[in-house]
């Protein structure tokens, strides 16, 4: 009965939906009479808003990367804030036993059974779409393009699994494909961003062999990542050496949705306002005290350049280990939907 509840509630909002012919995944380049034939597409969801990017490459090599922004509206924002929140959790794929497997069968029954009907699979997934299909508007309206595949990105959030994301790929009409050499179930914003940054990706990619010996020769370093928004501010503190291999267990992350930058208003005094930033700041290397580093500093999200920020991240990075290491930070608002885009130009991997 709640099923058929369910169903009923998304009808009036979404069949239109389904008569748009952009939604036709079958549907080919516009480009392919032009010199800049070749593109690939990369989409990543932020705390407050989504990005995309689109790689041109001529028949030369050469590359030209254009990308958009669109910021979620305020059912996105609170979508990405309870996804964060570890009492938002589920079962969901992949399983660590088959009583697991078992259990979540209700629900998949009822995401499939939505599907087959051409709806969103959730709530959720409707909500997500709806900014993929503005950044894929944007893009093919401004670039003569039809997207219809692409590698999906996101911010480390506790409760978003790949399911919501093949979904949400899915109801927009884009194949989701999975980069090379990925085999966790989600690319993090982390893995994503730092090869936006152009770092932890091996020169010869066509050649299998001499990649792989070129990424056994990367440093592996500890990165403190932090992403900064109007609505959120995240860390972690992430082992890499190469992009898609980013070790990013949930304990090495934090999730703050009430530390935007819109937060300091809240507050009487901007001084407890910074207290709690720097805490979050801090919250891992305080609980992980064996980590060396960090070598690196890798910034992510719409409001890093702000300079109350910036001056703040660098002192207290300072008191806290004594010196300051090299901060990644001006691609800070596109670098991990570029660095989906160019795991996308390298191609999918063979279990895509």
């Amino acid at each position: 009965m709640y099923a058929a509840l369910f169903v009923l509630a998304w009808l009036s909002a979404t069949v239109p939906a389904l008569l748009d012919p952009r939604n036709d995944a079958s549907q080919q380049p516009l480009l392919s009479t032009s010199t800049l034939a070749n593109f690939s597409v990369g989409f990543s969801l932020q705390s407050s808003y989504g990005a995309a990017a689109v790689i041109f490459e001529n028949q030369d090599g050469d590359l030209q990367t254009h990308t958009k922004v669109h910021y979620g509206d305020k059912a996105y924002q609170e979508v990405m804030a309870r996804l964060s929140l570890a009492s938002s959790r589920h079962l969901a794929p992949p399983y660590e036993d088959t009583e697991e497997y078992f259990d979540d069968q209700p629900r998949r029954a009822v995401r499939n059974g939505l599907k087959k009907l051409g709806l969103p699979a959730s709530y959720d997934v409707d909500v997500l779409a709806g900014v993929i299909k503005q950044l894929r508007s944007d893009l093919e309206s401004e670039y003569h393009i039809r997207v219809s595949e692409a590698v999906f990105t996101s911010t480390h959030l506790l409760a978003l699994y790949q399911d919501d994301l093949m979904d949400m790929a899915d109801h927009v009409g884009i194949k989701y494909v999975i980069p090379k050499e990925q085999f966790k179930p989600i690319l993090w914003e982390t893995a994503a961003a730092y090869a936006g940054y152009g770092l932890g990706l091996c020169e010869h990619w066509r050649d299998v062999d001499r990649c792989q010996r070129e990424t056994d020769d990367m440093p592996k370093i500890n990165v403190l990542v932090v992403h900064y928004s109007r609505t959120a501010l995240t860390t972690g503190l992430v082992p890499i050496r190469n992009a898609v291999g980013a070790f990013e267990p949930d304990p090495l992350h934090v999730e703050n949705f009430t530390l935007g930058s819109d937060a300091i208003s809240d507050y009487l005094n901007p001084e407890d306002y910074w207290a709690d930033v720097k805490d979050v700041l801090l919250n891992v290397m305080r609980r992980f005290p064996g980590y060396q580093g960090p070598h690196k500093i890798m910034m992510t999200g719409d409001m890093v350049h702000n300079e109350d920020f910036m001056k703040f991240v660098k002192e207290t990075i300072e008191q806290h280990r004594g010196f300051v290491p090299p901060i990644l930070y001006e691609e800070a608002l596109t670098a991990a939907a570029k660095g989906a885009a160019e795991l996308m130009r390298r191609g999918p991997a063979p279990w895509s």
